[in-house]
């Protein structure tokens, strides 16, 4: 369920952006620190990074800088966040486009981990998490036993993410929302993982890798 209507999401997304290329166009000393540039995410992510599900922002607070650069990247060139049909995407990728550099992707991906971690409250109901870890089986050999994640295959850590967001990025998944942008090496191999999980089970499976601790 899409929580903002998208015309307002686009304006909202808009404004924030203008405002970002103008303070990023103005600060002086040449390029702006991660915390600077940050504070232009904190309207969707707030100031912690616990993220605003109204939005459709997830927790991003002590994601690792690795996957978080890799991420602000693909928006940037199209990767992620370019289906007409991925709402929550198509607000992020006007964001993504005022970093125009690696180093102020790296700026931001280096200050985002540094912040505390924050587990936010589970939101899916009528879950089975017995099921859930049983169905989280297949995920184990990207991600880790633990939810840990594992940078070699690009997968990231998920242990603690927001129910809501996991189960919205495994039907993104299995729609081709994301993980099919042409030119894509690492989203179609979780495109076709998550056509392993039932619609029946996805609730499950996200409800279990949030209560995986971080």
């Amino acid at each position: 369920m899409d929580l903002v209507p998208p015309r307002l999401g686009a304006a909202l997304c808009l404004i924030v952006a203008a405002t970002f290329a103008s303070a990023c166009g103005t600060a002086s000393g040449g390029e702006a620190s991660g915390a600077d540039l940050y504070r232009y995410c904190e309207s969707c992510h707030q100031p912690d990074g616990r993220g605003d599900q109204l939005y459709g922002a997830p927790s991003i607070a002590g994601l690792p800088e690795w996957y978080v650069a890799s991420q602000l990247e693909r928006f940037s060139n199209g990767l992620r966040g370019r289906h007409p049909d991925d709402v929550e995407g198509l607000r992020m990728r006007p964001m993504s486009f005022q970093l125009t550099t690696e180093s102020q992707r790296r700026a931001v991906a280096q200050y985002v981990a540094s912040l505390p971690p924050v587990v936010n409250p589970p939101t899916l109901t009528d879950v089975d998490l017995s099921a859930g870890e049983q169905t989280y089986v297949m995920c184990i050999a990207c991600h880790g036993e633990k939810g840990e994640g594992n940078q070699e295959v690009g997968a990231p850590p998920i242990a603690g993410l927001d129910d809501w967001y996991v189960a919205l990025q495994i039907r993104k998944f299995r729609s081709g929302i994301r993980g099919s942008a042409p030119g894509d090496a690492i989203g179609p191999t979780m495109a076709a993982m998550s056509m392993a999980i039932t619609p029946e089970a996805v609730d499950d499976v996200a409800a279990y890798v949030h209560s995986l601790p971080r």
